[in-house]
Formats: C-alpha cells, sequence, structure tokens
C-alpha cells in the first residue's frame, strides 16, 4: 500500500511497501518535438534546478486537460521558440522514467519550420534560449551526456521513422 509522502495540484508524491519513491503527475502527458532545419535540430537550453545544470532539451512540455498532444507540441514550440508549425508527423511515445514516474512523452517531427527571427531567448524569460544546433553537434551532446534522455529518444524515433540519418 502507498503512503502519500508529500501533494501538490501538481505532483503526489508516494512511497511505496519497499520504501521507493513514486511521482505521479496529475497531468501525465507531455509532447516534444524534433524540429529539423537544413540540418540543424531545435534545442532549449535552460537550467533545471533537479540537476543543478544548464540542460540541452528538445522544445515540449506538458499536454493540458482536453487538449491533444498535437496542439501541445504547437503551442509549445511557439512558447519556447516563437516558431509557428502546422505539419507534425507523430513518431511514437515512451515514459523516459518509469521507474520514477507516470509521466508519458510523445514525439513529434517537423520540417516545415521556417526560422523567421533569431531565437536567442524566449521574451519572458532569461534563463531559456532557443539554439539550432547541427546533428552532428547533438549526437554529441547525447553522447557526452549534456542533452536530457528526450533528446536521444527523439532522434532515435526520428531514425526508425526516416526522417534523420544517423551516422
Amino acid at each position: 500500500m502507498n503512503r502519500t509522502v508529500y501533494r501538490t495540484e501538481y505532483y503526489a508524491v508516494e512511497e511505496n511497501d519497499q520504501h521507493e519513491i513514486v511521482v505521479f503527475d496529475q497531468l501525465p502527458e507531455s509532447a516534444s518535438v524534433v524540429a529539423l532545419h537544413e540540418g540543424c535540430l531545435l534545442l532549449v537550453r535552460q537550467y533545471r534546478e533537479a540537476v543543478d545544470e544548464m540542460t540541452w532539451e528538445l522544445p515540449g512540455g506538458t499536454v493540458r486537460p482536453g487538449e491533444e498532444a498535437a496542439a501541445a507540441a504547437r503551442r509549445e514550440l511557439e512558447e519556447e521558440a516563437g516558431i509557428l508549425c502546422k505539419d507534425l508527423s507523430y513518431m511514437g511515445s515512451a515514459y523516459p522514467m518509469a521507474s520514477l514516474a507516470n509521466r508519458k512523452v510523445h514525439y513529434f517531427f517537423t520540417d516545415a519550420v521556417k526560422p523567421d527571427r533569431a531565437l536567442d531567448r524566449r521574451p519572458d524569460d532569461d534563463d531559456v534560449a532557443a539554439v539550432w544546433v547541427p546533428l552532428r553537434d547533438v549526437f554529441r551532446k547525447v553522447q557526452q551526456g549534456s542533452a536530457d534522455a528526450m533528446v536521444g529518444h527523439g532522434l532515435l524515433l526520428g531514425s526508425l521513422n526516416g526522417y534523420i540519418s544517423i551516422e
């Protein structure tokens, strides 16, 4: 029987009979976008308190109640990078930390983006930057561990779906 250790509007942290911690996200789905343009992948660089580091991530975020995952992907792409995108292809989904949390990530691909403006920073957040990164550098970041796990999973799904060539 699980015992609730902590609860907020967004999360419930529980301890099970084996004294393992499990996080239940009240909004358990998110969407991430693998956006490719002229051999570069769009990544978001931001500080994450849990690891006390700047991380490289795919644009993405929580699917709101009543929102379709593709709509969330489009919204997050616009919020984090200022890019409007109509054409998205669903690539698959996964639980990136199933041993710890119930968060499910839906992955989408697009190459139908036209970066009309610089993507240096979100206007409302100085700690977040959207950057076009050459794929070879993204692979290196994944190998070195400086990109989060969802970047690697997104690249793998992109390759399996025929959108990205992993050399």
